[in-house]
Formats: structure tokens, sequence, C-alpha cells
């Protein structure tokens, strides 16, 4: 049992006694207990075998001290020693130098002869109750031992007569023909599964010859096999001949047999015969499971990129269609699987029953995707007649568990299929063309476009590389001026992300941004552009000019967003106050309450909260009471389409930039071309501006000292 450390010090005199502080003896015990451990396992958490040690270490020095019979708790402290299994090669050598390193530490005021035998006599008690409990140790574990071998010895004869009696059971109940035979083939023992394989009875097969049942052109090579595993030749036969039966029909069966162990001298064989019949019936079984969907019973992918394989090597032309359920999640989210499931093997039994007149094939790829392949004919209607019979018998609700569900379904098309293309290659096509399709509405479809196609899979390829171009140093900052309009001052820089790519060049943000939007990448740039940009700007010398960061809607509702940004500012030694974060403002409207939070937190931070994309509407004007703005930027559509002072569109943004500066708010404008708009915008109440006109059409820059240095 564990002894607790002690909560006070017993009464020692000053200088007498070893280790008198509970601080030394705590350090002697840490050191005991790693030399211990380095030299064997000690089943226990570390700072419990430090106590444990400690306190097997006061119980040493109560001995010395003379405090109880110094040879009995010194042997028990030996004992205890076994007990904890600290009995490595070296655990007592350690135990009795460490001990005796401490214990005979020079010390005034103590009689260094008698203290030293006192020590001497308590180390050799303690080696002779650690040796003393190591061979108790040894004779228990002796004994267990015989005992679990003559445990063991009469259980290996209980389970050899169990076996023997298995063995006989299973030769007599086994579905496969098991047959002992002799030198030549004649029988000498065999099991009914036998008899019913060859078709005979047990009487005239125990007279027979196991070779003279198998069909005459087969013979020969069945005695050559069994010579073959006589001589050593082969370890096992296999073989496949044909056996006729009574009425002389032929059936294929398979044969394995070896020589039975020991019998080398009398030559008799273990034959195991198993019809192929029913391991063909199993097969067959097993090849429909493999190529066919278990809940609707189409056809899965890699039987439907065969048959596509064996269809593109046709004449004639065929049409291949990738189709997606328009909201299928609401149903097993709402429902439950089981729902979901009942569902999909009514949509499987609808797809067949629209394609029923053609020659085409249904399968189901995975969850709510299905693939559907037409070969086409001169009556076949074309892609939009089809799609539209097809959703037309998928909106028909169907009742499930008493509620009437119906679906409708996103395609991708493509049409006239190239016999040179992969089938991989044209399913791949299919997917983003009904990805296409699905991004404009539910119950839509887009034919295949080798130009869209080909230009998303480079920024899909692009995306997936990201990780990789953050590694190598191609993703940097890039910047770009934030100016007051009244007087053109540099106020901040917006720092956005810049991809430099060692063969395209420098990306478009919006070729890969939206994209990388869905990977966990874009969740760590967002501090890591504040970071980087408050470096730069402590730098240059620009640490009064304001940080502008645009989060996307991803970024906003990490929970771990503020604890990131936080670090970031404690770590650059920043005044929060000089860090603005641009927040979507369609993610604040929307449902997740991660959003607003945030929001409010990194206010509560001093950072500025910047409302990106801000319009007109209700539930934005109403963002302004609800979170702490510090400005706004406009909605880009509203800069666009605001092109002169008599429009209605600069009327109502004047009238919106009034409300909002009332509200103590600052108003942002991007994307500003030319001095006339700028002025403009002055006019109408925004105080701030950026756009192509502040950076002379040559985009971001690297380094916010070349902004400073133009801005001067």
């Amino acid at each position: 049992m564990t002894r607790p450390l002690p909560s006070e010090e017993p009464a020692r005199p000053a200088g007498a006694q070893p280790l008198a502080s509970q601080r030394e003896r705590a350090k002697v015990a840490r050191k005991w207990a790693y030399l211990i451990q380095r030299a064997v396992y000690v089943p226990l958490p570390e700072d419990e075998i430090e106590r444990e040690f400690l306190g097997l270490l006061d119980r040493l020095l109560e001995a010395v001290s003379g405090g109880r019979s110094a040879t009995e708790s010194a042997s028990q402290v030996g004992a205890e020693l076994v007990r904890l299994h600290c009995v490595g090669k070296t655990s007592l050598q350690c135990t009795v130098d460490v001990l005796a390193s401490a214990l005979l530490a020079p010390a005034e005021g103590r009689a260094a002869d008698r203290f030293a035998e006192r020590v001497a006599k308590v180390l050799g008690a303690l080696a002779s109750g650690y040796v003393e409990a190591v061979r108790a140790s040894v004779v228990d574990q002796q004994d267990t031992l015989n005992q679990a071998l003559v445990a063991a010895v009469r259980a290996s004869q209980q389970e050899l007569a169990a076996s023997e009696a298995q063995l006989d059971e299973i030769f007599v109940s086994s579905p496969s023909g098991i047959a002992v035979t002799g030198p030549d083939g004649e029988f000498v023992r065999t099991n009914p599964a036998l008899h019913r394989i060859l078709d005979r009875t047990a009487g005239e097969v125990e007279r027979g010859n196991l070779v003279e049942f198998a069909h005459e052109p087969d013979r020969q090579s069945l005695r050559d096999g069994y010579r073959d595993l006589r001589d050593g030749r082969i370890d096992r036969l296999r073989s496949r001949p044909r056996f006729a039966t009574k009425d002389g029909d032929l059936s294929q069966i398979t044969l394995t047999a070896s020589l039975l162990r020991g019998a080398h001298e009398t030559g008799q064989y273990v034959t195991i015969v198993a019809d192929d019949a029913d391991l063909a019936l199993l097969q067959n079984q097993l090849r429909h499971q493999l190529l066919h969907d278990m809940l609707t019973g189409l056809p899965n992918r890699q039987f439907f990129s065969t048959h596509l394989e064996h269809v593109l090597h046709q004449p004639h032309p065929a049409t291949l269609y990738h189709a997606d359920l328009d909201g299928f999640s609401l149903v097993t989210d709402g429902l439950g699987r089981k729902a979901g499931d009942s569902l999909l093997r009514t949509v499987a039994e609808r797809l067949r029953s629209v394609v029923a007149g053609e020659n085409a094939m249904v399968a189901r790829f995975e969850s709510d995707k299905f693939g559907i392949l037409i070969e086409s004919s001169a009556t076949s209607p074309d892609a939009a007649t089809m799609i539209g019979r097809i959703n037309e018998t998928l909106s028909e609700p169907v009742y499930v568990e008493g509620v009437g569900l119906a679906v409708t379904a996103g395609f991708g098309v493509v049409e006239d299929l190239s016999r040179t293309a992969e089938p991989a290659e044209l399913l791949r096509s299919a997917d983003l063309a009904m990805r296409r399709a699905k991004s404009t509405g539910p119950g839509r479809w887009e034919r295949y476009d080798p130009v869209w196609d080909s230009r998303a899979r480079e920024d899909f390829a692009l995306v997936a590389a990201m990780p990789g171009a953050w590694e190598n140093g191609e993703l940097g900052v890039g910047y770009e001026p934030l100016v007051r309009l009244a007087d053109g001052v540099l106020t901040g820089v917006e720092a956005r992300l810049r991809w430099e790519h060692p063969e395209l060049g420098v990306l478009p943000r919006e070729r890969y941004f939206r994209l990388a939007e869905r990977t966990a990448l874009l969740g760590q740039l967002g501090a890591w552009l504040v970071e980087h940009g408050l470096l730069e700007k402590a730098e240059c010398g620009a640490a009064d000019l304001t940080l502008l960061v645009p989060l996307t809607a991803n970024q906003l509702v990490d929970p771990r967003l503020a604890g990131k940004v936080r670090r970031t500012l404690e770590r650059a030694g920043t005044p929060a106050e000089r860090v603005w974060l641009g927040l979507p403002t369609e993610a604040l409207l929307g449902t997740a309450r991660e959003a607003a939070d945030n929001a409010r937190v990194l206010a509560g931070l001093g950072i500025g909260v910047l409302l990106d994309d801000f319009g007109a509407t209700p539930g934005e004007l109403v963002l302004l009471e609800e979170l702490p703005v510090h400005a706004v930027r406009l909605d880009s559509r509203l800069v666009r389409h605001a092109v002169d002072e008599e429009s209605a569109a600069v009327t109502g943004v004047s009238q919106l930039i009034a409300f909002v500066r009332r509200a103590g708010i600052a108003v942002l404008v991007g994307d500003l071309r030319t001095e006339e708009q700028a002025r403009r915008w002055q006019r109408a109440g925004a105080e701030l501006g950026m756009g192509p006109l502040l950076t002379d059409d040559a985009g971001p820059v690297t380094e916010i000292e070349s902004l400073t240095a133009r801005d001067a």
C-alpha cells in the first residue's frame, strides 16, 4: 500500500541526522526511483513511484536512527522493493549505491564510525530482505508453474479425447466428401458426403476404388498425381477431375489430397472432394454482391465502369448521365436513415422504369448518386426529354411511414461519348457537369463543357496543392492601401492572401480562394495574415497604420479564432485597435450563432469589426444595432452601379451612408477606379477608399514600405 507523504517533520537534532529536510529526502527518493526505472519497468505512474520510494526512504531513516528494530524494518523495505517489481538486474545495486551515498554523506555533530556501522547494518538487512523476497517469489512462481503444467497435461489429455471425437464428427458431418484411401486408391474409410457426390451407396463406395470412379480420360493423371505425392515430389495434390454418376452424367469436382502423417510406409492418403456445382453457385452469389449495390440491387460503380468500357467499343452512340438527388440529406436528417433507404429503393425502381424501353443500365454509385448509361437508338429521346421524364417520375410522392416524400435530381450529361476516352475520365466529366448543375439550383442539368471542365480540374488541382504551396513559401501576403478620401492620406493597409505559382505566376485570388474555403488550411491562414501583417508594419516603421484582414465565413465561425488572434497580438505587442477584421455580412446573417459570438469576442479584445459587403437590407441594418461594428465596406455591387450622382443607386446609398455615419460607424468604399468616382463617394459621405485607382493598376504589393514611401 502506498505510504502518504508525511505532513509534518519529526523532530531531529540539528545536523545529527542525514536528510533532515523534506526537500533532501524527496530529491534522494526521486533519484532512487529514476535509477530503478532505468533498470526495470515498474507498473506504476511516475508520481506514485516517487511517493512509494519516499515512504521507503523514511522507513530506512527511522531504522538508521534506531527508532524501531533496524534490521526488521530494513528487511521489510527490501521485500517491499520486490513487491513493487523492482527486480531488475541492477536494481539492488542501484538501491545500495543511492542509499549509501545519501545516508553516509558527511555531517557535523554525528559520530561517523557508529553511524556508518548502523547504515551498513540497515543496508545489509535491506539486501537480505530483498534477496529473501526474490527467493520466495521464485519459489511461488515455480509452484505455480508446476501446478499449471500438471493442469495443462490433464487438459491436453482431455482436449485430445475431445479432439478425436470432434474429428470423427467433422468426418461424418462435413458437407465435403472425405476419403482415406490406400496406395492404389482403394477406400479405407469414407463419409456420407462422398457417397452423395459420387452418387453411390455406402456399400458401393466401400468396395470401390477412388480412381475407378473418375472419368476414364482423367484416371491416369489422377494416378500420376498420387504417385508424385507418395514419392515426395509434391506436398499436396490438387486436381479437378470429372467423375461419372450412375446415370453416366459427368460432374466437375475439386479434389485435394495429402499423405497421412506417419503413413509413408503404408501409403495411405486423405482426400477431400468438393462438388463444384455448389462452389460455382457461391461464386456467382459473391460476384453479384461484388458488382451490385446491396440496398437497391442496382449495379455498382465498378460494374457500371466495366459496362461503360464495353459500350465504348461498340459502334452506336451512347449518353452518360450522372444524377445526384436534391435535398436527400433533409430526409435522412429529419426522418432517419431507414426512411432514406426506403426512398433510395423507390428512386432505383423509378429510374429503371423510366429507361425500361431503352438499352440502358442504371447504377447506384454511392449515397444519393446514380449513373445512367443509354445506348442511343433512333427512338431514344434527347437528354432534355429524358431528364424531364425522370424528374417528373421522381417528384411523385412516395409514402414512407405515413410521410409523403418526393425528390428531384441534378444531372451532368456527357453525350456522344468519345471512343478513345477512359471510363474514369468520362465519369469524372459527368460528375463535374453535375456539380455545375447543382450550383444553379434543384432539378437542373448541364452538358459536359470541355472548356469549363478543363478549367475546373485545374482549379481543383490548385486548391489540392495549396498546403504544399504554403510549406514551400509560394503563399504570401499582398497589401493594398487604405486612404482617407478627404485628403488622400494613407491610414491603413489591407492584407490579402497572395499566391505566386512557380509556373503560372501570381494567381488571381478569385481563382482559388472560393474552393480553398472548403479546406482546413484556410482556417490557419486568417491568424497568419494578421501576424505577418503586424510584423511587416513593425519592420517598416508603420506601426500607426491600421491593418485590415478580411476573413471568410468558415474562418469567422471557427471557435478557435479569437484565441488565435489574441495570442498573435500578444506576440506582436501591437495595440488591438490597430487591427480591423473584415467579417462577411452574409455569414453574420446566417443561422450560425458562432459568427456573431466571435464578432463580439473580437470586439471585446479591442479589435475593430468591419462588416464586409454591406448593403441596405433590413437584416444588415439590424446588425449595426446588435454588434459592436467599427466600420462597414459597401457591397461591390452598389459601387459598380452607382455611376453618377443622379442615379437611384447613389441616392439610396447616400442615405444609407448618412444613416451609418450617424451611428458613429466609418464607411469604406472599395474598387475605386477613377478620381471622379472617389470624389463622388467622398461627397456621398464615405470616409475611406481603396481600389485600382490607389495602386496604379499594379495590384497588391508585397511590402508595406513601398506604400508608405509612395504616400510620402
